[in-house]
């Protein structure tokens, strides 16, 4: 193989793809990033087994077709360091040398054949705006469960009916979070699946490459995502998601409309007086306005008042103010819903007519022994 490229666009590649191999992988092959070049195009892969990326390299001549294996931590300081605009890239026995106009390098490497492949696109279920899929990923990946945590709640529930109505729902135990939009369905497919984390992470960096809509399939065990850019495939996870619909609260009595951007202000000065181990602040709901508070023996406290509209009963709730700035940070929206039934039941917050996220309030101890 030996082929002549644009050192910033492949180091690009290079990178894009280098996120998935960490000092943690169990067989040094997958270390590598795989460099395939054939006469129309030239692909940079890597895998950690649960997900594999394969990104498209662009302004490259290939002189030679064929395959190499290179070590990413080698290449990728090698390509960022080097100062030309162009480097060139040939196999000889055993390694794979970078060359540039002042010099090369020479890296052992190992046989490109032994490395898995990076699934292609199986079957297409439908297609979706890269922004809109970006949209969905932002305000669902937060909630998902560590990965010490649940099983099925360490990855992303979608969910495609009919109608072309597209779920995306993440969820750890404590919260959840849920975005709908709507999708071209012309031929009535539905599906329903859990995608990892990191492989819905994956394909949202890759529906940001471009602007061609990201094509989404599912077939048998896995998820495919692709793009003119690239492809993200990845492991599906087993097990049973709750169900979400059940666990969002409906037929609300108290009620509320504030500005977004007011109450993360004051949730974030709020929880500076919140200690490390309770993580909690308090919503002190009144008719005209709440009152967001939190003390500490050890920091001080924090009172802040907000102008809302508030239809409901005048009552105090508790909750773990990460939750909520998590969320708040990432809606975008002007004024936010929430509406809510007792204080130690779950609270709905609401925006626009596609997301919807429900957290539990923390319940405090009366008399603690």
């Amino acid at each position: 193989m030996k082929l002549t490229a644009n050192r910033q666009s492949l180091c690009n590649a290079v990178q894009h793809v280098g996120s998935l191999i960490t000092s943690t992988l169990s067989r040094p092959m997958l270390r590598n990033v795989k460099l395939d070049a054939t006469a129309q195009a030239v692909h940079v892969s890597a895998t950690d087994l649960e997900v594999g990326i394969c990104i498209t390299v662009d302004d490259v001549k290939v002189e030679e077709p064929g395959s190499v294996l290179l070590l990413e931590d080698r290449v990728s300081p090698i390509l960022r360091t080097t100062p030309d605009e162009e480097v060139s890239i040939y196999g000889d026995e055993n390694a794979v040398n970078v060359e540039s106009k002042d010099g090369k390098v020479r890296i052992l490497s190992e046989n490109p054949e032994s490395f898995p492949v990076i699934d292609e696109m199986e079957v297409e279920d439908f297609e979706i705006d890269p922004e809109v899929f970006n949209f969905m990923v932002s305000r669902t990946e937060f909630a998902t469960a560590p990965e010490k945590g649940r099983y099925a709640l360490n990855g992303i529930l979608i969910k495609l009916d009919e109608e072309g109505l597209f779920d995306m729902v993440g969820a750890d135990g404590a919260r959840l979070a849920n975005v709908v939009q709507k999708v071209v369905n012309d031929e009535k497919k539905t599906l329903e699946c859990i995608v990892s984390k990191k492989g819905i992470h994956e394909a949202s960096r890759l529906a940001g490459l471009c602007d061609d809509p990201l094509r989404i399939g599912v077939s048998e065990n896995r998820f495919r995502a692709a793009n003119s850019r690239g492809r993200v495939s990845c492991q599906l996870i087993e097990g049973q998601f709750p169900n979400y619909k059940e666990v969002i609260p409906s037929n609300c009595k108290n009620k509320l409309e504030v500005e977004t951007g007011r109450l993360l202000s004051a949730i974030r000065r709020a929880s500076l007086m919140a200690s490390d181990r309770s993580r909690a602040v308090d919503f002190n709901f009144s008719a005209e306005n709440i009152i967001v508070s939190s003390e500490s023996p050890d920091l001080g406290d924090a009172n802040i008042k907000i102008s809302v509209s508030y239809d409901g009963k005048e009552e105090k709730v508790t909750f773990n103010p990460d939750y909520l700035m998590d969320m708040l940070q990432v809606v975008k929206r002007e004024g936010i819903k929430m509406e809510y039934n007792e204080s130690n039941l779950p609270c709905v917050f609401k925006s626009g007519r596609d997301y919807t996220y429900v957290v539990s309030p923390v319940v405090k101890e009366e008399n603690p022994i």
